[in-house]
Protein backbone atom coordinates (compact mmCIF):
# COMPACT_ATOMS: atom_id res chain seq x y z
CA UNK A 1 0.00 0.00 0.00
CA UNK A 2 1.36 3.54 -0.66
CA UNK A 3 1.76 5.91 1.97
CA UNK A 4 -1.05 8.57 0.42
CA UNK A 5 -3.38 5.37 0.56
CA UNK A 6 -2.66 4.75 4.26
CA UNK A 7 -2.83 8.01 5.31
CA UNK A 8 -5.91 8.48 3.61
CA UNK A 9 -6.83 5.48 5.53
CA UNK A 10 -5.79 6.32 8.65
CA UNK A 11 -7.49 9.84 8.60
CA UNK A 12 -10.51 8.33 7.76
CA UNK A 13 -10.84 6.01 10.66
CA UNK A 14 -9.85 9.02 13.21
CA UNK A 15 -12.66 10.90 11.67
CA UNK A 16 -15.30 7.77 12.18
CA UNK A 17 -14.13 7.25 15.17
CA UNK A 18 -14.31 11.17 16.10
CA UNK A 19 -18.31 11.11 14.98
CA UNK A 20 -19.19 7.84 16.20
CA UNK A 21 -17.64 9.08 19.49
CA UNK A 22 -19.77 12.19 19.27
CA UNK A 23 -22.84 10.34 17.96
CA UNK A 24 -22.86 8.46 21.39
CA UNK A 25 -22.40 11.30 23.26
CA UNK A 26 -25.11 13.00 21.90
CA UNK A 27 -27.48 10.01 22.30
CA UNK A 28 -26.10 9.68 26.12
CA UNK A 29 -26.61 13.41 26.99
CA UNK A 30 -29.83 13.82 25.16
CA UNK A 31 -31.71 10.96 25.77
CA UNK A 32 -31.05 9.21 29.24
CA UNK A 33 -31.90 10.89 32.59
CA UNK A 34 -29.11 12.53 34.58
CA UNK A 35 -30.83 12.30 37.41
CA UNK A 36 -29.81 7.98 37.19
CA UNK A 37 -27.10 8.67 35.07
CA UNK A 38 -24.55 11.15 36.79
CA UNK A 39 -24.18 9.36 40.05
CA UNK A 40 -23.41 6.26 38.53
CA UNK A 41 -21.36 7.71 36.28
CA UNK A 42 -19.51 9.45 39.36
CA UNK A 43 -19.03 6.14 40.93
CA UNK A 44 -17.51 4.57 38.12
CA UNK A 45 -15.40 7.79 37.82
CA UNK A 46 -14.42 7.53 41.33
CA UNK A 47 -13.43 4.39 41.05
CA UNK A 48 -11.33 4.88 37.77
CA UNK A 49 -9.55 7.64 40.29
CA UNK A 50 -9.13 5.48 43.02
CA UNK A 51 -7.76 2.92 40.86
CA UNK A 52 -5.11 5.33 39.42
CA UNK A 53 -4.04 7.12 42.58
CA UNK A 54 -3.74 4.04 44.70
CA UNK A 55 -2.91 1.32 42.46
CA UNK A 56 -5.46 -1.04 43.77
CA UNK A 57 -5.28 -5.17 43.40
CA UNK A 58 -8.46 -6.87 41.58
CA UNK A 59 -9.70 -7.65 44.70
CA UNK A 60 -9.71 -4.02 45.95
CA UNK A 61 -10.89 -2.89 43.34
CA UNK A 62 -13.95 -5.20 42.68
CA UNK A 63 -14.68 -4.40 46.88
CA UNK A 64 -14.58 -1.31 46.16
CA UNK A 65 -17.59 -1.57 43.09
CA UNK A 66 -19.40 -3.57 45.42
CA UNK A 67 -19.33 -0.24 47.90
CA UNK A 68 -20.10 2.10 45.37
CA UNK A 69 -22.95 0.39 44.34
CA UNK A 70 -24.37 -0.82 47.84
CA UNK A 71 -24.47 2.79 49.18
CA UNK A 72 -25.73 4.06 45.66
CA UNK A 73 -29.35 3.82 46.06
CA UNK A 74 -29.04 5.61 49.56
CA UNK A 75 -27.07 8.69 47.96
CA UNK A 76 -29.85 8.49 45.38
CA UNK A 77 -32.35 8.90 47.53
CA UNK A 78 -30.70 11.33 49.95
CA UNK A 79 -30.28 13.55 46.56
CA UNK A 80 -34.08 13.06 45.70
CA UNK A 81 -34.85 14.50 49.35
CA UNK A 82 -32.63 17.84 48.97
CA UNK A 83 -33.00 18.41 45.28
CA UNK A 84 -36.63 19.95 45.96
CA UNK A 85 -34.89 22.17 48.53
CA UNK A 86 -32.10 23.62 46.45
CA UNK A 87 -33.92 24.33 43.51
CA UNK A 88 -36.70 26.22 45.88
CA UNK A 89 -33.49 27.92 46.78
CA UNK A 90 -31.84 28.16 42.94
CA UNK A 91 -35.75 30.23 42.08
CA UNK A 92 -35.45 32.25 45.01
CA UNK A 93 -32.38 33.48 44.02
CA UNK A 94 -33.34 34.06 40.55
CA UNK A 95 -36.17 35.93 41.72
CA UNK A 96 -34.04 38.47 43.85
CA UNK A 97 -31.70 38.67 40.93
CA UNK A 98 -34.29 39.48 38.76
CA UNK A 99 -35.97 42.63 41.14
CA UNK A 100 -32.51 44.05 40.36
CA UNK A 101 -32.29 44.53 36.47
CA UNK A 102 -33.77 46.63 33.88
CA UNK A 103 -37.07 44.91 31.64
CA UNK A 104 -33.70 44.40 29.01
CA UNK A 105 -31.55 42.53 31.73
CA UNK A 106 -34.26 40.45 32.61
CA UNK A 107 -34.98 38.88 28.92
CA UNK A 108 -31.30 38.21 28.54
CA UNK A 109 -31.17 36.79 32.02
CA UNK A 110 -34.37 34.42 31.08
CA UNK A 111 -31.81 32.40 29.42
CA UNK A 112 -28.88 32.33 31.83
CA UNK A 113 -30.75 32.02 35.18
CA UNK A 114 -29.38 29.21 37.66
CA UNK A 115 -31.15 26.54 37.64
CA UNK A 116 -31.07 22.54 38.63
CA UNK A 117 -30.24 19.82 36.23
CA UNK A 118 -28.93 21.57 33.39
CA UNK A 119 -30.50 22.63 29.82
CA UNK A 120 -32.33 19.21 29.90
CA UNK A 121 -34.40 19.97 32.63
CA UNK A 122 -35.17 23.21 31.93
CA UNK A 123 -36.54 22.48 28.45
CA UNK A 124 -39.03 19.33 30.18
CA UNK A 125 -40.15 22.07 32.13
CA UNK A 126 -38.56 21.73 35.20
CA UNK A 127 -36.67 25.21 35.27
CA UNK A 128 -37.88 28.36 35.65
CA UNK A 129 -38.28 29.29 31.49
CA UNK A 130 -37.99 27.93 28.63
CA UNK A 131 -34.85 28.20 26.66
CA UNK A 132 -33.96 30.78 23.38
CA UNK A 133 -32.07 28.72 21.88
Amino acid sequence: MSGTKTTVIAALVLVLTFAGGFAAGFVVHRFLPRERMMPALAAHAMLDHLDRRLDLTDAQRKQIEEILERRHSRISQLWSDVRPRVRAEIDATNAEIEKVLTPEQRAKFATMKMHLGGRRAHREGRGQTAPTR
